[in-house]
């Protein structure tokens, strides 16, 4: 291959090419007040989310951030009163909220839950209070102000969430019922009808104990402990963020560092003016109209951003673009890439949005560390931004298996000491010699290695080349197989007509078509066809004689081209040696970059330790110089204020779990970087909102914006994930297609029912492990609950049953998940479940206790809920759960338990009839011709055959017995190089686990030349 990028990485800093970067888009200016009109959207639905799900600490109780009330009737929420009496002991609260911009809430009654080793004091019922002026003023004490309700009553969202009622349904049903009948709502909008009973039906369907009996007319002035529970006490309490909270001491990670970051208004947040160029700039502007069709109207003469790499960038962007760079890129990887992976890391390096689905299972975590080494070794500058703690740690993970690839950890306080044990290691090492001493010291040359790199990537794609030109014509070969069969069974037998001494199809074709002309020209064809082939020259049969020709002349060059092509073994290895060479060169390539880096960036990593050690703000300090020296970072989404906050301080920003991030959270991340290649799963729906319809309308109309607006483009809060709004700006979803993880009975389930069969099982079963799928049937009833949810109790109880059983037979050291898809059908297990001694891990959940490959469970016990005669909407509501049957059914490693009404759920046509009918053998497969015609012709020599028959876990498309002996067959029918590889690795396994010879047979030789085909099957044997 040619113009390989291998000098950035040799140059240094002030080398840095810009391969790679993002494509050059026509594109019209941004919108910069539309851009500053979303963003106060944005950062009036994040900050009102902050109040709704506001958590006070249980030893902040009675401070200046939460004070109880005294003994007494509860005001507001009994309707007693318009407002709070003054209370001393409330005044410091509203003095400490009014210098902090927080919003003032009330609360009854108070619910204590354990957090970890933290207790959290939550109200189960909250309003939003203000202060209001007192017309007589002997009613107060002096500086003690009253407070009065200035919204409806609400069921704390904070604590619904903290119990795993996130269902957006559950929480508009509360609601409505807690409002419903409430007397008087313009002088007392606070008030609850019946509040005592309805206090306590809501503690009862939360299945939260009460400490005190709950009790309005008498509230209890403080917890007398904090004992988990609901006490009968009534709080005033900040919540949400801080309104004056200096930006650049907004800790990352919390709601206040977001909104800091989202805030144009400050020199430190993100500025409308510096977003294009950098990876914001699809999401925020309009549809792009072509490439390469026109000069950037941004970069127009005079125009200043601010941090001035976003210019530099669009300038080698051009530069790359001119050069076709992007079509050679050479990836440098630690695991073998296939081409799916490598199509999604070709995109990263060139587009400036890339969205990736990645199903679990489907190992984006090892295409992420691919791709960090790419663009590190092309001398750019990356940032890997986790939803969670678990993403970052299967990057830093993967890093470590590579002392020349460190990746620096940044986020809270915590981190940063983390960053300085790492940064003094490097300098030890420097210290030590081993840079000098080792691979990548001033003696190699780099450009050898990448040169060495360039020529055995070019091996890997001429291997998939060659496999794919091998698969696509034996795939086109059955079919041209097939319809020349169909033709010989209407009588034209193309070895008939066509014989050396008559002349090829090529030769007929062409006389077919002049007999169809007029004259004497026509005539004389005629004559020949008629008296040399023996056919009717009428237009029909003409046409049909030129069809025949053409297709035989079709098999013929596909039957060259395929007997042409190397032997499958030969290239199967050579692709193996292919890809384990391509590993050392990319090995060794890092290497030669990442040495002379580090030494040359000797100075910044220094300068960055020494501000490590003094400075104790933000951490921005020293960080912009470090960063060539040190190009590889990563933080959680939320904690990206960690970093400067300059527009396209990285080349390239790598997201993680988008399907679960705001697009609020995720801007920060975009606008610090040129381009963005983000990673999500496409069954989940994305995060849920706490926010009332008519809070996000408000916001909305504050900022000016219309709904149809922002729904087109996918950025309503609330309204789907970051990687639905990314993916409307960049369509053309790439797709990881190999899962490796779940049995394939399950991880094919999830296939064909979550991911539209886009899915390829790679996992390699394991028959020590008994059935993938069984069921416990138990015919119970769908009950609906309060909160618009259902349970069903038969169901819970056969299920703490059929744990127990789990518990005692399974091996030590297993994990069990409990999963359901209601909360209070999960409440009800996991009380069940509490009341055993377990041997094992068993966690219970719902949909999201299995939200990453870690959380993974050898075995799963699933309660569906529904039952014969379950209300439409739970069947609604069950069966949409895409993410739960997704989750279940990828994550679960050996066995799933599905205890409920068979009856019901059998001929289903959703996973779990589709599991009942593979397992009970009721499936209907269609017939295959191929298969069919070597069946007759292996049973017509006396052997016996058996279909679709599954071997040490292996389904075997035929097992063939001849005499004592065994044969495994694969039938070939794959369309393209990857199929078939594969078809090859499940080839081998079943060798492997059975010892019986496996031959893979091409399904057009069944149909073209059965008999010679048999016979070579039974040499084999």
């Amino acid at each position: 291959m040619t113009g390989i990028p291998g000098a950035a990485p040799v140059q240094g800093p002030a080398g840095r090419t810009g391969v790679g970067a993002a494509s050059l888009r026509w594109k019209p200016p941004i919108d910069r007040s539309e851009v500053r009109s979303l963003l106060a959207y944005l950062r009036a639905c994040v900050r009102r989310e902050a109040v709704h799900t506001h958590a006070v600490r249980a030893d902040s109780l009675d401070s200046d951030t939460c004070a109880c009330l005294p003994e007494g009737p509860e005001i507001l929420f009994s309707g007693a009163g318009e407002t709070l009496p003054p209370h001393p002991e409330a005044a410091r609260v509203l003095r400490l909220g009014r210098r902090r911009g927080q919003a003032l809430r009330y609360g009854y009654p108070l619910v204590v839950l354990r957090e970890g080793g933290n207790r959290v004091a939550l109200p189960l019922l909250t309003v939003d209070v203000r202060v209001v002026d007192d017309i007589d003023e002997s009613r107060r004490e002096p500086d003690v102000p009253l407070v009065r309700a200035v919204g409806p009553p609400d069921v704390n969202t904070g604590l619904l969430t903290r119990l795993g009622i996130t269902d957006p349904e559950d929480l508009f049903e509360l609601r409505a019922r807690l409002r419903s009948g409430a007397p008087d709502p313009a002088r007392r909008p606070a008030a609850v009808a019946d509040l005592a009973a309805k206090v306590r039906g809501l503690l009862t369907r939360l299945e939260i104990e009460r400490v005190d009996d709950i009790d309005p007319l008498a509230t209890r002035g403080a917890p007398r402990t904090v004992e988990g529970g609901a006490h009968n006490v009534a709080v005033v309490f900040l919540a949400g963020p801080s309104g004056q909270a200096e930006a650049e001491g907004a800790e990352p990670g919390t709601v206040e560092g977001v909104l800091a970051d989202l805030d144009p208004s400050d020199r430190a947040g993100l500025d409308p003016d510096a977003v294009t160029g950098t990876a914001l700039e699809p999401l925020l502007g309009q549809p792009s109209a072509g490439r390469g069709a026109g000069p950037d109207p941004a970069d127009a003469p005079g125009r200043l951003f601010r941090g001035g790499r976003a210019a530099a960038r669009r300038a080698a962007r051009d530069t790359a673009e001119a050069d076709g760079a992007d079509d050679a890129t050479v990836p440098v990887s630690a695991t073998p890439l296939d081409q799916a992976q490598y199509a999604i890391l070709r995109a990263a390096m060139s587009e400036q949005i890339t969205v990736a689905a990645a199903p679990p299972g489907s190992g984006a975590h090892d295409l992420v560390d691919a791709i960090v080494r790419t663009a590190v070794s092309n001398g750019q500058r990356v940032l890997v931004c986790g939803r969670t703690e678990t993403d970052i740690d299967e990057t830093a993970a993967r890093a470590d298996t590579s002392p020349a690839h460190p990746v620096v950890r940044v986020g809270g306080r915590g981190h940063r000491a983390e960053e300085a044990r790492m940064l003094t290691r490097l300098l030890a090492e420097q210290a030590g010699g081993l840079p000098a001493s080792g691979p990548g010291s001033a003696g190699e040359d780099p450009a050898a290695h990448w040169a060495a790199l360039a020529e055995d990537w070019a091996r890997v794609r001429g291997a998939w080349r060659d496999m794919d030109t091998m698969a696509s014509g034996g795939h086109a070969l059955a079919q041209l197989a097939e319809e020349r069969g169909r033709g010989i069974a209407r009588g034209w037998d193309p070895d008939a007509l066509f014989t050396p001494e008559r002349g090829g199809p090529e030769y007929w074709l062409h006389r077919t078509e002049r007999a169809r002309a007029g004259g004497f020209v026509g005539f004389q064809h005629r004559g020949a066809i008629r008296r040399e082939l023996g056919v009717s020259t009428d237009p029909d049969n003409l046409d049909r004689l030129g069809a025949v020709a053409r297709m035989e002349s079709e098999w013929r060059s596909a039957v060259d081209r395929r007997t042409r092509c190397a032997p499958l073994g030969e290239l199967t290895s050579e692709l193996a040696d292919a890809l384990a060479r391509h590993r050392r060169s990319s090995a060794a390539c890092l290497r030669s970059v990442s040495g002379p880096r580090l030494r040359r960036g000797r100075a910044a990593v220094e300068n960055r330790l020494e501000t490590l050690d003094w400075h104790h703000g933000n951490g921005w300090p020293g960080v912009a110089s470090l960063l060539d020296a040190l190009p590889a970072w990563t933080c959680r989404t939320d904690q990206v204020r960690a970093l400067p906050p300059q527009a396209g301080l990285f080349d390239l920003v790598v997201v993680l779990g988008a399907e679960r991030t705001r697009v609020a959270e995720l801007l920060p991340a975009l606008y610090r970087a040129g381009r963005a290649v983000v990673f999500g799963d496409p069954a989940h729906p994305g995060p849920t909102t706490v926010l009332e319809p008519d809070e996000e309308r408000r916001a909305l109309a504050a900022a000016g914006l219309a709904p149809d607006q922002l729904d087109a483009r996918g950025l309503r809060h609330g309204s789907g994930s970051a990687m639905r709004a990314l993916h409307r700006a960049a369509p053309a979803m790439l797709w990881l297609d190999e899962h490796d993880g779940a049995p394939p009975l399950l991880a094919g389930a999830a296939s064909r029912h979550c991911y539209g069969g886009r899915i390829v099982v790679r996992t390699d079963p394991d028959p020590r492990c008994g059935p993938p799928f069984e069921w416990r049937d138990v015919a119970g009833s769908c009950e609906a609950v309060p909160g618009a949810s259902f349970v069903n109790r038969d169901e819970a109880y056969r299920v703490a049953v059929v744990v127990g059983e789990v518990d005692d037979r399974l091996p030590p050291g297993r994990v069990v998940a409990v999963v359901a898809p209601t909360q209070p059908q999960v409440a009800l297990i996991r009380r069940l479940l509490s009341r055993r001694a377990l041997l094992h891990e068993v966690r219970v959940g719902g949909p999201e206790l299995l939200d990453s490959d870690r959380a993974a469970a050898d075995v799963t016990v699933l309660s569906p809920v529904l039952a014969a005669g379950a209300p439409a909407a739970a069947e609604r509501r069950v069966r949409g759960m895409g993410h739960l049957w997704s989750s279940v059914l990828t994550r679960t490693r050996q066995r799933l338990l599905v205890v409920g009404d068979r009856g019901y759920w059998s001929g289903d046509d959703g996973p779990l009839g589709d599991l009942d009918a593979m397992v009970t053998g009721t499936c209907v497969v269609g017939a295959d011709p191929a298969a069919t015609v070597l069946v007759e012709e292996l049973r017509a020599v006396g052997t016996g055959v058996v279909l679709q028959q599954t071997v040490e876990g292996w389904t075997a498309d035929m097992v063939v017995r001849f005499g004592s002996r065994r044969l495994l067959l694969l039938l070939d029918r794959e369309p393209d190089g990857r199929a078939l590889r594969h078809l090859l690795a499940r080839g081998e396994a079943l060798n492997r686990a059975t010892g019986d010879p496996v031959v893979v047979v091409p399904a057009w030789r069944c149909l073209a030349d059965p008999g010679a085909l048999v016979g070579e099957i039974l040499a084999a044997c």
